[in-house]
């Protein structure tokens, strides 16, 4: 399933962000004044065994931070907010290029914020 295309301000900066879940989670993001920046940042996991007619996906993770367990909502503006603000001041490289960046495991992005233990909260449907 695709999200539409949603506007996020982050540090008086203005973007756009749209997302997929399935077994993979994808979350793209882009400055809204330069769409040739685009970063995306993929989730992949493996989804239960149980059933193999289900549908598997997650946008919830489960996690802990400074000792506590959290959940965070890939597809929540706060927690999109949280990520962006990180990859503005932390990977700054990132929004210099002006070819797609792919971060093909982007669970060591939530590791690198402080998450310990980041794990997808499956859904399944039919």
């Amino acid at each position: 399933m695709k999200s539409p295309l949603r506007n996020i301000t982050v540090d008086h900066r203005a973007f756009v962000y749209w997302y997929s879940s399935g077994t993979c989670f994808t979350l793209n993001l882009s400055p809204k004044e330069n769409k040739n920046i685009k970063i995306t940042l993929l989730f992949k996991a493996n989804p239960p065994d149980e059933d193999p007619y289900t549908f598997w996906a997650f946008y919830d993770i489960s996690a802990q931070r400074d000792g506590l367990d959290t959940t965070i909502h890939l597809g929540k503006p706060r927690h999109i907010a949280e990520i962006l603000s990180y990859l503005l001041t932390s990977h700054q490289e990132l929004w210099t290029q002006t070819t797609p960046q792919i971060i093909d495991h982007a669970w060591e992005i939530l590791e690198e914020m402080g998450y310990t233990n980041p794990t997808p909260l499956w859904i399944g449907e039919w």
